[in-house]
């Protein structure tokens, strides 16, 4: 039999896929569990994470539809549907007012206080996993969750640091840092938070 280094690799990708498609399903599950113990929907929960880690001028309806990978009349009503609860307040971006922000309400804020053991099942059960593969493990998925952000499957946010976009401390002490993308100053605190829009810098 010939040996085919390409046929190795493709079958290796192929087995790959079905065992993270058997994750995904699995991960699935486990919000699901998490999720019914605290009485909102993963996804709802995660409208909830993304306006409280997202950069205030950035937490649009649009970029948490992308960000969870739906359409954005899905994500319309996850989001009306916290609004209702009173959890998630929604208002017109000042600069175009087809654009509409998100922001948590103190009740909101009050939930995602308690979501901290939110995801601990599956944390759980990779703590048996010895700490060697887990590196290995790691490294792997970084990789794969970079080759579906540059085939856009995926949205991954990060803070301003690092980001091609980012102009640290060239502002005032209020605002002391700058947005080349969004063509605004921003004070240190905004800047921590995570955007859909980051865009690694060659140095990152």
């Amino acid at each position: 039999m010939v040996f085919d280094p390409q046929q190795r690799k493709e079958n290796r990708s192929a087995r790959i896929s079905v065992a993270l498609f058997r994750m995904s399903q699995a991960i699935k599950k486990v919000t699901q569990a998490d999720s019914d113990a605290i009485g909102l929907s993963p996804v709802q929960i995660q409208a909830l994470l993304f306006c409280s880690h997202t950069r205030c001028d950035v937490a649009t309806v649009g970029n948490f539809a992308q960000t969870i990978g739906t359409t954005h009349v899905t994500a319309v009503k996850i989001v009306n549907g916290l609004v209702r609860k009173g959890l998630i307040v929604k208002r017109q971006k000042s600069e175009d007012r087809r654009v509409t922000l998100l922001d948590l309400t103190s009740e909101g804020r009050q939930q995602v206080s308690k979501l901290d053991d939110w995801g601990n099942s599956l944390e759980e059960a990779l703590h048996s996993i010895p700490e060697e593969i887990m590196v290995d493990f790691e490294q792997g998925l970084g990789s794969i969750i970079s080759a579906l952000q540059k085939q856009g499957h995926l949205v991954v946010a990060e803070p301003c640091l690092g980001c091609i976009h980012f102009r640290p401390n060239t502002g005032d002490a209020d605002t002391p840092h700058y947005c080349a993308l969004m063509k605004k100053y921003l004070a240190h605190e905004a800047s921590l938070k995570e955007c859909p829009e980051h865009t690694p810098s060659a140095e990152a």
